[in-house]
């Protein structure tokens, strides 16, 4: 239960136009619901305003939802931040607008109703209504989200090849990697080298010969050929991987997903959500 609470969720960080404009949406369908059904037994209410107070219960939605997208994020920016959101985190975000939700609506509905009291057994009646009323709003918020987010994760980054006054110097730089029992030693250019993927106590390298593919495994661990390793470029982006950024020639997913593809057919490799910050040395 937990490890999937610790699991990372898509973040979406639209911008405030997107932002305004879902939170009406979400308090229009709140407010059609209360106007066109009337539940609760409000159909038997008469207020000569009645149907502006209805319409109010959708207006609470929007200016909830607008406090959750853009004063929260503001006051607690590093709970909300794309590198850290889990599937936790989302819940605890639904929850809390949820919250404010039920209190504004419980003292809205005081204004005008003595269905509720400032209570709670009130503040938990109420607490129902809401979930039970949300899910429209909240189902939309979700496709809305999976929709943005699969838009944003088929975004391919294609990496332009930089000439600079050290390209020379990297081709012609070596790399040697030594086992753990200091015999086996595998020595390459390091523009040969592709990437290297740790498995158990052992590590495989990829790296090119002529115009073919090599592997070769080492007993070593990841971060014991890490170590050997002395160059900018050539950096650990997964727990299991160390890559060759040279070799890299388009990423694809976000911070919640990056995927560098190799300039080579077939060959990619993941970049942890810890690593993600290698990806702006690409763009």
């Amino acid at each position: 239960m937990f490890k999937i609470l610790k699991q990372p969720y898509p973040f979406t960080n639209p911008s405030v136009g997107v932002c305004i404009r879902r939170s009406l949406i979400e308090g229009a369908c709140v407010a059609a619901f209360f106007v066109i059904f009337q539940p609760f037994g409000l159909n038997e209410w008469k207020h000569p305003n009645k149907l502006w107070v209805l319409v109010g219960f959708g207006a609470i939605v929007s200016a909830c939802t607008s406090f959750n997208r853009f004063v929260l994020p503001a006051l607690f920016p590093r709970f909300f931040t794309e590198k850290n959101w889990t599937v936790g985190k989302k819940i605890v975000d639904i929850l809390l607008v949820l919250l404010l939700i039920t209190c504004a609506n419980l003292l809205y509905s005081k204004m005008f109703f003595n269905y509720f009291s400032l209570s709670p057994l009130g503040f938990t009646a109420m607490f129902f209504i809401v979930i039970l009323i949300g899910i429209i709003p909240i189902s939309f918020g979700v496709m809305s989200n999976y929709i943005y987010q699969l838009k944003k994760y088929n975004q391919t980054i294609i990496v332009q090849a930089q000439e600079t006054p050290t390209q020379e110097i990297k081709t012609k730089a070596s790399i040697k990697l030594i086992a753990e029992n200091e015999k086996d030693i595998l020595e390459i250019l390091a523009d040969d080298l592709f990437f290297i993927e740790s498995s158990d106590n052992y590590s495989t390298v990829f790296y090119k010969t002529g115009n073919t593919i090599q592997k070769e495994m080492l007993r070593s661990s990841l971060t014991r050929l890490e170590s050997q390793i002395n160059l900018p470029n050539i950096v650990r982006c997964h727990r299991s991987f160390i890559v060759n950024l040279d070799k890299v020639e388009k990423v694809t997913g976000n911070a919640q997903g990056y995927k560098l593809h190799l300039k080579s057919p077939e060959l990619s490799v993941p970049v942890a959500r810890k690593y993600s910050e290698i990806v702006e040395q690409l763009k």
